[in-house]
């Protein structure tokens, strides 16, 4: 067994010693021994038509050989397969998948279980400690087309984590008791998911607590170069080991919570990453000894809130309590006081929005008036520095953020991992801009993130700058909008934009990266992202967290702040005043000017429109 101390190859740098232990055959579980030519071959051609369909652009090419060599020599095919593979990359011949997945599924061996397959290339991914993006979209397709559930491939991922990063020990009786213990809910959970796991007639192997090891470790085992689980094991404490595991989640171990700014860009003030899975039943509001926590999973989310309603602890983690994208999930914490400051000044400009709509209630409706009509009334126009100077603040810093959030991810603070990036108004703004900075930098971008989701975002809907996203990009790109959005469009009501604001609008780009989302009948305006989160997930895409369990795991959830139907307009009769009574008092109106506004609003023709869009430089969004 090779280890740190014994190695004949231990002056050899981590990575090369990593890729030469995984190459190494072993007595474990192969699955090239289980399939005929044929299926071998079918395994080949599906993956190199599934990158054709997937990365077709010249800056893909690189990854695509890589992908298709490492595969090739993985299944020992013969050197003349790989001409007809990079054929088939390249699109020669217009080839289906269809023949060969019911070739592959068709194998006698494989007896249906094309979970196999994908479990394969999984292992297969995350050789070299790095477990690439790309390769993860690549393994999901292939999953569907294998028409493997794709949360059998994530409890997959979950068991290969737990077994790379278990230490390889005989527990202890009491540690043992605390270990069954805490597995036993686990359990029960994954029992419930074996019911996925019949396809083409053949149960595939259960994946709970006591059968994940010995899977994972026959498949290790014989990559690393052992036998089975105690191969493997072994293996996991030499240098390859380490290095897999440094590699895959970062050497601190602590993931993004043991992120440091070390150097500045421009003026951020506050820029840090927390937890967002909150310990079972624990409220990080009502006890400050409860902790959130976090489990190392081989693909990650950050979640980036827009603006702020309230001081409280959980401020940033409100809106997201329902999101499941994966079980490593933390939320980026950046900026509080001024997305608080905007937050007060969007609840004021609103409540005076409603207040001066509901005197006009015979002639229009706040929607339909604000959108539809000539001008904005002077009394609104008169309050805009309430709201522009925060916003303008918010929008500089934010897209500071997002390229200190690129510097973070480039630099694998994360790990070798893929991440999966979701914000809503300021939250998309910074995403917007870290992609961005990322495309600036080709040949250290690619591979990074998965999927991006903007719901919302104050940016260009220029299709030309969305375009520069496909090379960071692996799997979607979302842009989540509302046309009735009139708080959005009366803060760009000084631009002129002919591509228009993403949140107000369809990107009108070709790429089956991207997709568009209108969410006008589930949001009525740029308020309603934050409590309307969990269906706007739902309608994109995204898992969520079903609310039996969100009630059991957070104990402090609050009821939503919207009365309204998910699909019902706003009517005025049903808009409310401010939240606060206080609001006024700490925008900075006494009681007897908002009177006196009030007053001159009546007075104001509720005919209004926002000026039409057209270009701007991609720094437009900036007021």
């Amino acid at each position: 067994m090779a280890s740190v101390n014994d190695s004949k190859h231990s002056g050899d740098d981590p990575t090369t010693e990593c890729n030469r232990l995984f190459i190494k055959s072993g007595k474990g579980l192969q699955l090239r021994a289980l399939l005929s030519d044929a299926g071998l071959y079918s395994y080949a051609a599906i993956c190199a038509l599934s990158l054709h369909e997937l990365y077709n652009y010249e800056w893909d090419q690189a990854f695509n050989q890589s992908c298709i060599n490492n595969l090739l020599q993985h299944l020992q095919l013969p050197k003349q397969v790989k001409g007809v593979m990079i054929s088939l990359i390249e699109g020669q011949g217009n080839q289906s998948t269809d023949a060969y997945v019911e070739l592959l599924l068709g194998e006698t061996n494989l007896k249906g279980k094309s979970l196999l397959v994908v479990e394969d290339m999984v292992l297969l991914a995350v050789k070299g400690g790095n477990y690439d993006a790309r390769m993860r979209v690549l393994i999901r397709h292939m999953a569907s087309l294998l028409r493997v559930p794709l949360e059998l491939l994530e409890l997959y991922e979950e068991s290969v984590v737990e077994f790379l990063t278990e230490e390889h020990k005989e527990p202890s009786e009491e540690e043992q008791q605390e270990l069954n213990k805490r597995n036993r809910g686990r359990k029960i959970k994954r029992y419930a998911l074996i019911g996925l796991a019949t396809l083409g007639g053949g149960a595939v192997l259960g994946l709970t607590g006591g059968l994940a090891a010995p899977l994972i470790g026959a498949g290790m085992g014989t990559i690393l170069g052992g036998a089975g689980a105690a191969g493997a094991a072994a293996a996991l404490g030499s240098t390859a080991g380490i290095a897999i595991i440094g590699s895959l989640f970062g050497v601190a171990g602590a993931g993004l919570t043991g992120f440091k700014m070390k150097k500045r860009v421009g003026e951020i003030e506050e820029f840090a990453f927390g937890p967002l899975t909150l310990k079972p039943q624990s409220s990080i509001v009502s006890n400050n000894n409860n902790r959130a926590f976090i489990t190392q999973q081989l693909h990650i989310s950050i979640v980036i809130s827009g603006w702020l309603s309230d001081d409280a602890d959980d401020n940033f983690i409100r809106p997201w309590r329902s999101l499941l994208c994966s079980r490593e999930q933390y939320y980026l914490r950046y900026e509080s006081q001024y997305l608080l400051e905007l937050g007060k000044a969007m609840e004021y400009i609103l409540s005076f929005a409603v207040s001066m709509a509901a005197q006009e209630a015979l002639k229009y409706t706040i929607l339909s008036g604000l959108l539809n009509a000539i001008m904005w009334p002077a009394s609104l126009i008169t309050l805009a520095s309430v709201i522009d100077n925060p916003w303008g603040v918010c929008c500089r810093r934010s897209a500071e953020v997002g390229k200190q959030l690129a510097e973070v991810l480039m630099a694998r603070e994360q790990g070798q991992r893929p991440v999966t990036l979701i914000g809503f108004s300021l939250g998309a703004r910074v995403i917007y801009y870290c992609l961005r900075e990322m495309a600036s930098r080709p040949g250290k971008c690619e591979g990074i993130v998965q999927d991006a989701v903007l719901i919302g975002a104050p940016v260009t809907g220029s299709s030309k700058e969305w375009s520069r996203f496909g090379r960071v990009v692996s799997g979607r790109i979302v842009n989540g909008y509302c046309r009735g959005d009139w708080l959005l469009k009366f803060l760009y009501r000084t631009f002129s934009m002919a591509s228009g604001v993403a949140g107000l609008q369809p990107i009108n780009l070709k790429d089956r990266r991207m997709f568009n989302y209108d969410l006008s009948d589930l949001v009525s305006g740029h308020s309603e992202y934050p409590e309307k989160m969990r269906e706007i997930l739902e309608l994109i895409g995204i898992r969520t967290r079903s609310l039996d369990s969100m009630a059991t795991g957070d104990m402090a959830m609050k009821k939503s702040n919207s009365d309204l139907p998910v699909r019902s307009k706003v009517s005025l009769l049903t808009l409310r005043r401010c939240k606060s009574d206080n609001a006024v008092h700490q925008c900075g109106l006494d009681e007897e000017k908002w009177k006196e506004t009030l007053a001159a609003a009546s007075l104001e023709t509720l005919a209004i429109s926002s000026p039409t869009m057209s270009t701007s430089p991609s720094e437009l969004m900036t007021p």
